[in-house]
């Protein structure tokens, strides 16, 4: 009797074993709870930019939309600065004040710093004020919006400052100069990887910016249209600006007609090539073949 009641006892305490370590694993399983997801801030600004013509000495009252699209709270403050770009590549450039970056002047805020819940949306109301001696022509500069360090409960502040911006493009009506020319097209006919690119320049000449439309198209030898995007670019007085294009899901291997289109004022700029996308070791690979081959045929002629 005493064996079966010893009996009995080990399974009992096996079977309670099996079931604490089964609720320990269902327990480790559980989906975190939302107090302990990690916190994603996160800023959107719309619109991107803004383009308009304006009289000097008038004002224009604009609006930005700030979008909190991550899951926790943050102050924010907004600001604006100038605007121009380095080098045909358009690198931004917020500190340097060309005569034309003076834009960021011109724009007030009722109000600098705010805060945003997660999930929340605001609007940010501010004036341009255009002075009444601004020169004809473009002028530029930039909203930015910046998320403000956390304080924690011990003083100290965790730097998570996260920027948005927003460019100003304004043109002050009057006798100002619109103008411009291609500095040419780079489209080269053998390439080794995707991306398949090609590149076209354009210089403004004038004092005012404009909007260059282009379209980039990859096609068969059939005339099949692989890839084709539209795009618009600004083009700011006294630069040139290099526009570049990419079929970033181009084959490892193909013969393309490659052609750009870019209008612009008056004008209407055209490029093609035929491109040969083929892999370095293909190349190689064709080349030692070929080697091969002239040496046997050689070797053959030789022996008649």
């Amino acid at each position: 009797m005493s064996v079966l009641y010893s009996l009995l006892q080990r399974k009992a305490t096996g079977l309670l074993s099996v079931l604490l370590l089964a609720v320990c694993v269902i327990g480790l399983a559980q989906p975190v709870s939302a107090a302990d997801e990690v916190e994603r801030e996160s800023i959107t600004l719309a619109p991107v930019s803004s383009r308009f013509q304006i009289d000097a000495g008038t004002t224009k009252e604009e609006e930005l939309t700030i979008l909190n699209d991550g899951n926790t709270a943050y102050d924010f403050i907004v600001y604006a600065r100038p605007y121009s770009v380095s080098n045909e590549s358009y690198d931004p450039n917020f500190t340097q004040t060309p005569s034309n970056a003076d834009a960021y002047q011109w724009v007030q805020f009722r109000q600098v710093s705010w805060h945003a819940e997660a999930g929340q949306t605001i609007k940010i109301p501010y004036t341009v004020r255009v002075p009444k001696g601004a020169a004809p022509g473009g002028h530029y500069g930039v909203i930015f919006a910046e998320t403000q360090p956390v304080q924690e409960t011990n003083g100290t502040s965790v730097i998570r400052k996260k920027r948005v911006g927003s460019i100003v493009y304004a043109t002050v009506k009057g006798s100002y100069t619109t103008g411009g020319q291609s500095l040419g097209s780079s489209v080269p006919p053998i390439q080794f990887r995707a991306p398949l690119y090609a590149n076209t320049t354009v210089e403004n000449t004038g004092n005012a910016d404009f909007e260059a439309q282009t379209v980039y198209r990859v096609s068969d030898l059939f005339g099949n249209v692989k890839y084709e995007t539209q795009k618009q670019f600004i083009i700011l007085p006294a630069t040139a600006r290099k526009l570049n294009f990419e079929w970033v899901d181009a084959p490892w291997f193909g013969l393309f007609n490659v052609t750009i289109e870019a209008k612009f004022l008056d004008q209407t700029v055209n490029a093609q090539s035929l491109v040969l996308l083929v892999p370095r070791w293909l190349l190689l690979v064709l080349g030692v073949a070929a080697v091969g081959g002239g040496v046997y045929a050689t070797l053959r002629i030789r022996r008649r």
